[in-house]
């Protein structure tokens, strides 16, 4: 009896931590907002000249406001020789990600452990592609601490 019942417990532990592990990594769900406004240094700056960081003298932005059809998110980031990437586009919640899908490929970003991070799968951001970076810059790979969250 007692042998039946350990392999119960075991069972249902592993079972809830199976249910936790995939609700952290899916990210919002509904009824979680994504509305915020993230700022933080611009960590991927350089100077054009000497190479030198320059995290500190920009600063990159993310900012997601509720409509009523979805999301218009807005981004601005800094990056190496001061190439910049930055958008505004309507996203659409789905399977715990925000989505937008144009032409040129799909964008998302999805939520784990408190930080917000851009995806564009190999999508070209640049004017050959999704047209939102310059040349020295990406979107792909981007992350938002929720520590930076200032509105």
């Amino acid at each position: 009896m007692k042998k039946n019942l350990d392999g119960t417990l075991l069972c249902v532990s592993l079972t809830a931590w199976a249910v936790m592990s995939q609700l952290a990594w899916a990210g919002a769900r509904d009824g979680e907002t994504w509305a915020g406004d993230y700022s933080q240094a611009s960590s991927l700056c350089t100077e054009p000249d000497s190479g030198r960081s320059c995290a500190n003298a920009f600063s990159d932005r993310l900012s997601i406001v509720e409509e009523s059809t979805g999301y218009k998110v807005e981004l601005h980031s800094t990056q190496a020789m001061q190439h910049v990437c930055s958008f505004v586009l309507r996203m659409r919640p789905e399977a715990g990600k925000l989505i937008h899908d144009s032409a040129s490929g799909r964008v998302a970003i999805e939520r784990r452990a408190g930080v917000l991070r851009v995806s564009s799968g190999g999508v070209d951001p640049t004017a050959a592609g999704v047209g939102v970076c310059g040349a020295h810059a990406d979107i792909d790979g981007l992350m938002f601490s929720s520590s930076g969250k200032v509105g």
